[in-house]
């Protein structure tokens, strides 16, 4: 069994104790030390796009609009700070942050079609617009430009992202496996994040590695936050998808129940006093695919406590990411990587959680 539901839990304050957090380009350079962070991270975007709209290339245009419609560019931000431990920043370090966020985005395209979403971030979707196929093949062809780039940095380079992919298929499959499953274990839930989520973070980090010419120690320690740190955004975003705020998500809440993910919260639920009762709820949100019978599966996972439970694993995940790197403390990059995970938590919990769920205690929630 993984530690993740063990441990103390988080307090989460009320509104009037709220901090401002900011996760602007701006500030996340003043965080590492990076004066031309925001100047760094532009040239991945118009990397992106540049690769995408080559040559006038027919899934161009709605590959363009998927990857440019929003997304906190988190991943190759950790790729720039990775090789800026180092003191590297280059082309490659450029071209790896690219490729690592276009396997991502491709993803997410291949996401929407199993999900058969019709918006992300509040856009519509390519299936949407221009059909499954159009979708199918753009996916593909986004997946198949970050290998481009990928190969461009190096052999080893290569390799990190067909890995990466590898794991994240692996994730997705097991996560459909185990679909509308009540007994799903929480060690299979984790199986599955590690590979649809922790897998990209980790390869993040590994390249901004690599483009530094980092030695094997300081790469696994990298490594190890990139997976520690997103295993804590997965479990985090399970979380606001059961008490995000949807205008500030641009997506409604009750995705992952709907489509039958039980992801930590609702794992723990089940095998509390409510479970058979919550059972029932998810039962019925499957055979009859009614938005009030997700809201009724969601309010019995509020009243069971185990929100406040899987917040308290995702700020252990962050604690991990934090002391994975804690020898790199002595450079402002390096302190500002120790900080950041809980600098995102507090953002995302700032920013995109229903600013009701913060007036009572989550335990009482109801």
């Amino acid at each position: 069994m993984d530690p993740a539901l063990s441990g103390r839990l988080p307090t989460v304050p009320g509104d009037d104790s709220r901090q401002t957090s900011d996760l602007s380009p701006t500030r996340l350079a003043s965080l590492f030390g990076i004066a031309d962070l925001p100047e760094r991270l532009a040239a991945v975007d118009d990397r992106i796009v540049g690769i995408l709209g080559d040559d006038d290339a027919l899934l161009g245009p709605a590959s363009v609009r998927v990857a440019a419609s929003g997304g906190k560019r988190l991943r190759p931000l950790l790729t720039i700070v990775a090789a800026a431990t180092g003191g590297v920043y280059d082309d490659h370090v450029v071209d790896a942050a690219a490729a690592v966020e276009l396997v991502q985005v491709g993803s997410l395209v291949h996401d929407d079609i199993l999900d058969h979403a019709t918006t992300r971030r509040g856009r519509p979707t390519i299936n949407a617009v221009e059909g499954l196929n159009h979708a199918v093949l753009a996916g593909d062809y986004i997946l198949a430009r970050a290998a481009e780039l990928a190969a461009g940095v190096s052999q080893e380079a290569a390799r990190l992202v067909a890995v990466a992919l590898g794991e994240l298929c692996e994730g997705q499959v097991l996560e459909m496996r185990d679909a509308h499953d009540p007994q799903r274990s929480v060690d299979a839930h984790l199986a599955s994040v590690r590979g649809k989520t922790a897998a990209l973070f980790e390869c993040a980090c590994r390249l901004g590695a690599h483009c530094a010419g980092l030695g094997e120690g300081h790469t696994q320690a990298l490594a190890r936050f990139g997976d520690a740190f997103g295993m804590g955004f997965q479990v985090l975003d399970d979380v606001l998808d059961l008490i995000g705020d949807e205008h500030r998500l641009g997506k409604p809440t009750g995705n992952d129940i709907a489509s039958g993910v039980y992801t930590l919260p609702v794992i723990a639920a089940l095998r509390g006093p409510a479970g058979d009762d919550l059972r029932r709820a998810l039962e019925a949100a499957a055979d009859a695919a009614d938005a009030a019978e997700v809201h009724r599966a969601i309010d019995l996972v509020h009243r069971s406590g185990t929100i406040a439970e899987a917040l308290g694993a995702a700020d252990r995940y962050t604690d991990e990411a934090r002391r994975a790197v804690l020898h790199l403390n002595q450079t402002t990059v390096g302190e500002g990587l120790g900080q950041f995970p809980r600098t995102y938590v507090t953002w995302a919990l700032d920013n995109l959680m229903d600013p009701r769920y913060l007036e009572v205690p989550l335990t009482a929630l109801g």
